[in-house]
């Protein structure tokens, strides 16, 4: 839907936008999908917190909190771009890629608590409603917000697919999450001039429940990469097609993938004739390492065992 002003906004901001290997091109898609969606959400933010103070809206203001979380989500997104580039040293040898992961684990934890806190709220309402100030100017401004956060969401993905970040994926359904937040509140405060002042409160819990369930979704995720994520099967496919492709393999096992921020380190064992010696085997495991190192962009360790043909 979004697909040329996308295109439009990252060749303008970024001209090298194709040398998706570098890191200082990958780190400017963090930074453009970054700092845009900070300067959004923080005036998106502001909007919702006057016009749920405006209106008395309880669910509103939780829809406020939750675009401000979207703010730390992004500013996480970004330092974890800035500390991954920071070069390998001895205390760090592969690197500082998984900051990210830590980064967002924090901002994770903090998104369910405020899930929580307005849950309580929302649920104390519940069982005593309070009158909500229907105003059309304020329905307006959700259904905008809607919009620029469903856009967010596209924007996000889009850089996301482009450089295979899981940072900007998850920090685009972070957008999504909020643009369906904002689509439902709209909606209770359209209801609201029927009378129906329990439908802030209801909707108040669904936020605070999707708040709460984004931010446990995203701790999963975190924590998963941080203990160490296994490839996937597709990855691993990729790689077993480009090794057996290359002539002197005769079988490939032991593959092992660590992954540190978008740098994957990849070791395998190969298998070779057991006739050849050390110096034609070597040559046949660099020639692998150069191939996955030009093709999958990994930084690869290769092991040559002698083929046993069972």
């Amino acid at each position: 839907m979004f697909k040329k002003i996308n295109q439009k906004i990252l060749s303008t901001i970024v001209p090298t936008w194709e040398d998706v290997g570098e890191q200082k091109v990958r780190a400017a898609y963090g930074y453009l999908e970054g700092w845009l969606s900070v300067v959004l959400n923080v005036v998106l933010a502001i909007l919702k917190t006057i016009c749920g103070l405006w209106i008395n809206s309880i669910s509103l203001l939780a829809d406020a909190f939750h675009t401000f979380s979207d703010v730390l989500t992004s500013f996480a997104v970004i330092l974890g771009f800035k500390i991954s580039e920071k070069p390998q040293d001895a205390e760090h040898p592969f690197g500082h890629g998984r900051a990210e992961y830590i980064a967002s684990f924090i901002v994770s934890a903090l998104l369910v608590f405020v899930g929580i806190e307005f849950l309580k709220q929302s649920i104390e309402k519940l069982f005593n409603p309070e009158p909500v100030d229907y105003k059309t100017i304020v329905f307006i401004v959700m259904l905008f917000s809607a919009l620029i956060k469903e856009w967010l969401f596209d924007f996000a993905r889009f850089l996301g697919t482009k450089i295979k970040s899981q940072a900007l994926l998850a920090d685009a359904w972070h957008h999504r999450s909020d643009a369906f937040a904002s689509l439902l509140i709209g909606i209770a405060l359209l209801m609201t001039q029927f009378g129906y002042y329990t439908v802030d409160a209801v909707l108040g819990i669904v936020v605070s429940l999707l708040i709460m369930y984004t931010g446990i979704e995203l701790i999963k995720e975190c924590s998963s990469e941080i203990i160490g994520k296994a490839p996937s099967p597709e990855f691993v496919a990729e790689v077993k097609d480009l090794v057996l492709n290359i002539d002197g393999v005769k079988n490939i096992h032991d593959i092992q993938v660590h992954q540190y921020g978008h740098n994957k380190y990849v070791n395998i064992h190969i298998e070779v004739e057991p006739e050849l010696n050390v110096r034609e085997s070597h040559h046949i495991a660099d020639f692998v390492e150069e191939v996955l190192n030009r093709q999958l962009k990994v930084s690869s360790l290769v092991h040559t065992d002698p083929y046993v043909d069972n």
